[in-house]
């Protein structure tokens, strides 16, 4: 190997260099590979998750009705974290795995196409045992004749259901805490997650063997060409340098096709949650018009109003016609589940109508606009969702043109500023579920009231808008609303029917229809009419003490 000087000879050296070079620019291409294909994917999270998010934001409440927290968080996050881990690490792969097994058995076949038939074999078995295992997934879980895609559907629809009950758990820890219960008396959730330890334990189980085989054969390829290659030596066919050749790279070609089938067992994988974001992004967005017009006026009128929240169930509501002339308080009375919140939450265009239309100022709401009706129309439902954010962040909701004196003044209005005051950090104090401090119901209320002083707009809502609040609070609330409502379009839900005795126009609500309207002293008088029963109920109860009670009957209900 040496010449007369005792230097290697020139094309030792020159394989060497090239050696060298070949290696490094296997990891420049390697590094470059992986920091393009992270930056891909982080952008592409990115964008799909802000996609979600805006189109989420576009659906009518309606949507929300088959779906459950757990649900949408799986697919906003594990299954765009599933994109983002195959676009990063198994397109990279995908590569790798299907080149150099491609180009290193081309160039075998060139070499000897007899060693490189026996270097062939083992991937062709082991593809075939790739093939058994797929076909093999529903017998797997019990489910004979079940395709691989129905597999990862039950796959899919177990991890949800197991999300969403666990976001139930989570949000009914009071409930479990009084009653001193565990995950395991929990029994929809103890159900789920016994149901996908099975599903993917019976999975396990069923692929394994396959999986194991599929390596160990295509991995351990020179048992394939080690026979081959001694009868050729012995028959002067071939020569030893060409058999290590095919011993190193027959070998080491194909552990590249284990990281190519890894990637086809993700991409159908990620396939089922891919659809699940579609189907959010292909649900029908809650319709806006190209040119919102313009309300002449805020008189409100419902003209043979009709809802059901799907097409297999049966009507909300049902023919509802009302007039609420400009500047007048009219309320919504009924037994509970009559359709009065619903009603109240269709004139926010919370949700549209099934049938017959709307109408602000003598235009459609839906030819208003969602920005629109959402600047004309405040509402106080009775419960209150808190973003986590600042209690300042949280009553001027975004609005960053109004002064902290208006925001003060706000919360003075609706008996909250207070309370505000003694928080940890005053008005910079985080609420909300990631917050500093937990709210109770009446503080949340108050602050959504705080939310419609400030805003100011032209029609108020108000549904059982001082549920939460204590005897004293109730009466500077009201007294707020007093000067707040002023001049106003008002709709009101009451159950506490003193509330309302002073409005225009009393609509009694029963089984989604109106089945009797008036002032306080017509309904009162009609003694066949709900109403009637429901202003006794109401008396009755607000004489009702504790020492009505038998003192037997007492010990009983203790």
């Amino acid at each position: 190997l040496k010449n007369g000087t005792g230097a290697p000879p020139g094309p030792v050296i020159r394989l060497i260099i090239w050696g060298f070079a070949a290696v490094a620019l296997r990891y420049i291409l390697t590094i470059s590979a992986f920091i393009f294909s992270h930056i891909a994917a982080f952008d592409l999270l990115y964008k799909i998750r802000a996609r979600l998010a805006h189109h989420l934001g576009t659906l009518p409440m309606g949507y929300w009705s088959k779906r459950t927290t757990g649900n949408i968080r799986k697919i906003i996050q594990e299954d765009v974290e599933m994109i983002e881990n195959f676009v990063a690490h198994h397109v990279p792969d995908f590569v790798s795995g299907l080149v150099v097994p491609v180009v290193t058995l081309g160039y075998l076949y060139f070499v000897d196409w007899r060693l490189a038939l026996a270097a062939t074999v083992p991937l062709v078995i082991g593809l075939i045992l790739m093939k058994l295992m797929y076909s093999g997934s529903g017998r797997a879980v019990g489910r004979a004749g079940s395709s691989r895609q129905e597999m990862l559907k039950l796959y899919h629809d177990s991890l949800e259901d197991m999300h969403s009950l666990t976001v139930e758990y989570v949000q009914g820890m009071p409930v479990v805490k009084v009653f001193n219960l565990t995950v395991s008396s929990f029994s929809k959730l103890k159900a789920s997650i016994t149901r996908y330890g099975e599903l993917v334990e019976k999975w396990s189980k069923g692929t394994a063997p396959f999986w194991a085989g599929f390596t160990s054969i295509v991995l351990g390829g020179g048992v394939f060409i080690l026979p081959v290659a001694l009868i050729m030596l012995r028959n002067s066919m071939t020569d030893v340098p060409t058999v290590i050749l095919f011993l190193l790279l027959g070998t080491g070609c194909l552990s590249g096709a284990v990281k190519f089938v890894t990637m086809l067992s993700y991409s159908m994988m990620i396939k089922e949650g891919a659809s699940r974001i579609r189907a959010i992004l292909d649900s029908e967005s809650m319709s806006e018009p190209a040119f919102p017009s313009t309300p002449l006026g805020y008189e409100l009128n419902l003209h043979q109003i009709g809802f059901q929240y799907s097409d297999d169930s049966s009507k909300v509501l049902d023919n509802i016609s009302l007039t609420v002339p400009e500047g007048q308080f009219i309320a919504l009375v009924g037994p509970s589940g009559a359709g009065k919140t619903t009603l109240v939450q269709l004139i926010a265009r919370i949700w549209d109508a099934t049938d017959g239309q709307i109408t602000i100022g003598e235009n459609d709401i839906r030819n208003l606009g969602s920005e629109q009706v959402n600047r004309i129309v405040g509402t106080v439902f009775q419960d209150v969702q808190m973003l986590t954010a600042t209690v300042r962040d949280n009553i001027r909701m975004g609005n960053t043109e109004v002064t902290e004196a208006e925001i003060i003044a706000a919360a003075k209005a609706a008996a909250i500023h207070d309370f505000v005051t003694n928080l940890p950090r005053g008005y910079d104090t985080l609420i909300g579920e990631g917050g500093e401090v937990h709210l109770s119901g009446g503080e949340k209320q108050r602050i959504s009231i705080a939310r419609v002083i400030l805003k100011n707009p032209p029609i108020i809502l108000l549904d059982e808008a001082t549920a939460y609040a204590d005897a004293e609070n109730e009466t500077r609330i009201q007294k707020a609303f007093s000067n707040v409502t002023r001049g106003k379009t008002v709709i009101g839900i009451a159950h506490r029917l003193s509330t309302v005795v002073k409005a225009h126009m009393i609509y009694v609500m029963d089984r989604g229809r109106i089945v009797q309207q008036g002032n306080h002293e017509d309904l009162v008088n009609d003694i066949e009419g709900l109403y009637r029963k429901m202003w006794q109920a109401h008396t009755r109860a607000g004489k009702w003490t504790f020492t009505d009670f038998q003192s037997e009957g007492l010990e009983k209900a203790i």
